[in-house]
């Protein structure tokens, strides 16, 4: 058996074909990842953070039998989240003025709690030790 040293490529040139062949199967496929301009991914997982709660308080209405459970624990949840976004909440200018007195009653609660947890001889979690309640401003 005798190989024609004419016919068979090289291991260099097999690898220039090899790679030109990837790069053909590369440029034929649209590259997504930049394509959203940075405003409307924001304006996107803004929608989804408010949305989301609102699905999962209907799904947990729905495994408990009781829509009228559920739904307000997800509006609760997803008023909080809106809440937490600053200049660009919905629900902020409504409710901050109203949950602003209770920000020392929310601190010391979460505070008293995080020290009974510690007197029983637990750890407490340190989110709970820890907490600061500030609305955040407009």
């Amino acid at each position: 058996m005798l190989i024609d040293k004419k016919l068979s490529p090289s291991p260099l040139q097999a690898m220039q074909s090899v790679d030109a062949l990837k790069d053909f199967h590369r440029d034929r496929y649209v590259q997504l990842s930049h394509e959203m301009p940075e405003e409307t991914a924001e304006a996107s997982a803004r929608t989804l953070i408010r949305t989301v709660p609102l699905i999962y308080g209907l799904l947990l209405g729905a495994v408990l039998d009781n829509i009228l459970i559920g739904l307000p624990m997800g509006l609760a949840l997803s008023v909080a989240l809106d809440m937490r976004m600053g200049k660009q909440s919905f629900f902020l200018p409504w409710f901050g003025p109203v949950l602003a007195p209770f920000c020392p009653l929310i601190n010391a609660g979460a505070h008293g709690l995080a020290g009974l947890i510690r007197a029983i001889g637990l750890p407490a979690p340190a989110f709970l030790a820890e907490m600061q309640c500030r609305l955040p401003k407009r």
